[in-house]
């Protein structure tokens, strides 16, 4: 006799739950709030080599605004699953035909939305770059597009991350402060890879969102950067189906 398996995930309500997620998210006012501290900061760090050493790149935003994404995206995520907890509508969303994953990708890939939005707007900078400079330069459109894949990918990391913090605190305050020490550490922790002995200061390079983010800020694609990403976003979302599951035993 075959027995049926049953799918990880159901499609339709990761859509419907993404698509939740997206629409609370343009309609919450601290959204518009991080929203604005973010392209405030963003466009001082993009404006201030252009006109104090006349740098025409934005891949010199790969130097600094990394912390700022260590703050920005746990303020979109910590309340993902918090605020579901606290409200008491996550004991409503369990009872509904819904498997662990299609709550933890419907999150995520609601906010993933939000994000891409977000990095596709800072092509804002390179357009105006690209007006600017005087001919025989150009724009290397190569190097500003790997940069905003960069950030890209570091914020769909802490996303996943901020999910898990989520998930497992009421309080939303918690939620940030533990997904900015996570995506911080992630910052910075390659950068003390000089000070260690080589075997170690590899395995920390790697680990290390440093190295990988200026790969690609070169416009360079290569396998171990995407296999990276991949690796530790699907490592936070399952611990988050994993901290769900305990909470429906519980």
């Amino acid at each position: 006799m075959k027995i049926k398996e049953e799918p990880l995930f159901q499609a339709h309500a990761v859509k419907a739950l993404a698509h939740k997620g997206l629409r609370v998210a343009l309609e919450s006012p601290s959204t518009y709030v991080a929203l604005f501290v973010f392209y405030l900061l963003t466009g001082y760090l993009f404006m201030a080599p252009l006109f104090l050493v006349g740098q025409a790149t934005i891949k010199t935003l790969i130097d600094f605004e990394p912390i700022i994404l260590s703050f920005f995206v746990p303020a979109l995520t910590m309340g993902l699953m918090s605020e579901e907890l606290k409200s008491g509508t996550f004991e409503t969303l369990a009872t509904f035909p819904l498997e662990d994953w299609d709550i933890v990708l419907g999150k995520y890939l609601g906010f993933a939305a939000l994000y891409a939005l977000v990095i596709a707007a800072l092509l804002f900078f390179a357009i105006c770059l690209a007006f600017l400079v005087a001919p025989p330069a150009h724009l290397d459109w190569g190097e500003s597009i790997g940069t905003l894949l960069a950030l890209t990918f570091e914020g769909l990391l802490i996303g996943a991350a901020g999910l898990y913090t989520s998930s497992f605190s009421k309080n939303q305050i918690v939620s940030f402060i533990t997904a900015f020490l996570i995506g911080f550490s992630f910052v910075v922790i390659g950068k003390f890879s000089i000070f260690l002995p080589t075997g170690l200061s590899g395995i920390l390079d790697f680990i290390g969102l440093d190295s990988h983010m200026q790969t690609l800020g070169k416009g360079v694609l290569d396998t171990r950067d995407m296999l990276y990403f991949a690796s530790f976003i699907f490592i936070f979302l399952y611990l988050t189906a994993q901290k769900l599951s305990h909470r429906r035993i519980s």
